[in-house]
């Protein structure tokens, strides 16, 4: 150990972030040719779509690694106002009948997730469209800054990192909740529940929680027949009465049963010919694994993994509480995220719609998971060799 700090960001998280981003263009342009072709009369359309995110993206990145961290109080309230406020005009929306359908809050299968910028009659952008994005994916990452920020300036003090924690993490997740998304919700309280742990504060109130938030999810889940309807299905995918909801799960495991140990060969997938829904984004996992067949889908659960380990190691060798609480966010979102989807592509838990972060197409996603990855980039180089 040489004692001296690192000037630039850990080579493993660069290669391991770089070699997922290139996989997911490959598989991106794989599984959206066919029904690009057909909508857009363009193969390329969706593929040149997700690279100009990347880039939107890997701006952000440079953004928040040339940023130093220890100054995140600067761009952490802010941010999380903003988030906030998207938030609340989201839920307020949300009240309202999706017959009430607001052009630049758009009502999407029952919920009102996505802010248009230039929605219908307003024309539309050469090549994008209709541009727009969703605030749960910004909030995710302010949530994270605004999380270690305060935690860290109270580590002094036994009960107000919890507080914070509930606070601040339960109160986001409610908000996202009201859309409705319950698996981002979910995602959001897990994701400061770890920080608050890593924060090294005690544990009794986070255990006494669980049974509580346990009650919360089922309550919220029989609260709605549409959910109801999905849980059940979930448990026996031939019992609902509505089809569309068993049929994206038939064709999940038709894909990942087509592809065996081998997969039928790169490019060679029957369910992308528009079978499989969501198939570039939240189902790409299964192209994956029709087309590579177990070891395909093996090989990107290891390096996938690999990045994880490596993130959680910056977080435990971070010089200070807020570098570990945000590594440790940073990495937690994206684990989390990796596994949800993982979980509902194998039937483990219902669907949920999170995609593969940095694999899946998606541009809220991908632009703010690289965000993010910046700000674990920039606590890396702070390491001492």
């Amino acid at each position: 150990m040489t004692g001296k700090n690192q000037t630039y960001a850990d080579k493993t998280l660069l290669f391991l972030t770089g070699a997922l981003l290139l996989f997911g263009v490959i598989m991106v342009y794989d599984a959206t040719g066919v029904f690009a072709q057909g909508v857009f009369g363009e193969a390329y359309r969706l593929v040149v779509l997700h690279v100009g995110w990347i880039l939107v993206g890997l701006v952000g990145f440079f953004f928040f690694y040339n940023f130093d961290y220890k100054k995140s109080a600067k761009i952490a309230y802010p941010l999380f106002a903003l988030s906030i406020v998207f938030l609340l005009i989201l839920a307020i929306v949300g009240v309202l009948p999706c017959a009430n359908n607001i052009s630049f809050v758009p009502c999407l299968n029952g919920a009102n997730r996505w802010f248009y910028l230039n929605p219908s009659p307003l024309p539309s952008i050469p090549f994008l469209g209709v541009l727009g994005f969703q605030p749960s994916e910004l909030a995710k990452l302010s949530m994270i800054l605004y999380l270690a920020v305060t935690i860290a300036k109270s580590l002094q003090d036994r009960w107000t990192p919890f507080i914070l924690f509930l606070v601040i993490s339960a109160g986001t997740s409610l908000l996202v909740l009201l859309q409705p998304n319950m698996s981002t919700a979910t995602l959001l309280f897990l994701i400061g529940a770890a920080m608050y742990i890593s924060s090294g504060s005690t544990l009794l109130p986070v255990f006494a929680a669980i049974p509580t938030m346990v009650l919360a999810a089922l309550g919220f889940i029989l609260s709605s027949d549409y959910r109801k309807e999905r849980f059940i299905t979930f448990l026996n995918p031939g019992a609902s009465g509505d089809l569309s909801i068993g049929y994206h799960i038939k064709q999940i495991q038709i894909a990942l049963g087509s592809g065996g140990i081998f997969g039928v060969g790169f490019g060679q997938s029957r369910q992308k010919f528009q079978y499989l829904p969501e198939v570039a984004s939240d189902s790409l996992f299964a192209i994956v694994g029709e087309e590579l067949g177990f070891i395909g889908t093996a090989l990107l659960v290891i390096v996938f993994v690999a990045l994880i380990c490596k993130g959680y190691s910056i977080a435990k060798h971070a010089p200070d509480p807020l570098g570990r609480l945000l590594a440790c966010g940073v990495t937690t979102w994206l684990a989390l995220q990796f596994f949800i989807n993982i979980a509902a592509m194998t039937q483990l838990i219902p669907l949920t719609g999170v995609p593969i972060p940095l694999v899946s197409y998606g541009g809220s996603s991908m632009v703010f998971s690289l965000m993010g990855l910046g700000i674990l980039a920039n606590v890396s180089r702070s390491i001492k060799r």
